[in-house]
């Protein structure tokens, strides 16, 4: 079970406990030969400096598993980034039960309906989603931690061996307007990011690796936060350019 407790000041949001998430993890796929470019190489080095630190294997073929170089990344701007962190944690209220007088009251403050995507809107709309929309759902909390981070509402982003505090996360936004929401983010670097979505890259590997030879997550990783933490961070990158529905984790 997946323990989550929502106490906010005004009592506006409310939750319900939800099961682990079913997630299916994409195989590995096979990468080219790849010549890294300086920051390419920085970045891998201090990614497995961290996997070292923490007893976690790393894919060591030298010349694949990369991200981007830093000239050819564009980061989504702040703008989008606001709304898909809006957008995500207003899901992951859903998935907790809440009446429909309380998420139209969420809605009308921070213009959400217009923020969503298909999946999500449909989800939305739906008067009776699957046991599996609200699981799924729910897992998007860990989503909306990390553009949280992105926007610099959270220092930093912790070992990913537990889930969120969700309570927290949402009381960021429970407390601003989502004009105050605005003006508060501040992106981080494209680097900052940049390093973040090449170390999940590869913890990410790892978790695969272990999966398919049937061992538990090495260094006591958990896999499903990390696949959300990747999902988040590629879409944050245009990984393949690729809009939030179809947002691909390849390792």
């Amino acid at each position: 079970m997946r323990p989550i407790l929502l106490l906010l000041t005004l009592g506006l949001f409310s939750c319900h406990n939800k099961p682990k998430s079913i997630i299916s993890e994409n195989a590995a796929v096979p990468v080219e030969k790849i010549t890294a470019t300086p920051d390419q190489q920085e970045r891998r080095k201090s990614s497995e400096a961290y996997c070292q630190q923490h007893n976690v294997p790393f894919y060591k073929n030298p010349t694949a598993l990369f991200v981007d170089p830093e000239e050819q990344v564009v980061i989504r701007t702040k703008d989008k980034v606001v709304d898909r962190a809006l957008a995500l944690c207003y899901i992951g209220l859903k998935s907790e039960g809440l009446s429909d007088d309380l998420l139209a009251q969420i809605d009308k403050t921070y213009h959400i309906r217009i923020k969503l995507t298909p999946k999500e809107r449909a989800y939305v709309l739906s008067s009776e989603p699957t046991e599996q929309q609200k699981i799924d759902a729910n897992w998007k909390y860990e989503g909306l931690h990390v553009l949280l981070w992105s926007l610099g509402f959270i220092d930093t982003l912790s070992y990913p061996d537990k889930t969120c505090i969700v309570a927290d996360d949402v009381k960021i936004i429970h407390d601003l307007t989502e004009q105050e929401f605005f003006q508060k983010a501040k992106l981080r670097s494209k680097k900052e990011i940049l390093d973040q979505a090449d170390l999940i890259l590869r913890l990410h590997w790892a978790c695969q690796e272990a999966r398919i030879n049937n061992k538990p997550a090495p260094g006591n990783l958990n896999s499903e936060v990390i696949q959300e933490r990747h999902y988040a961070l590629n879409w944050l990158i245009q990984y393949m350019d690729a809009a939030w529905d179809d947002v691909e984790t390849n390792t």
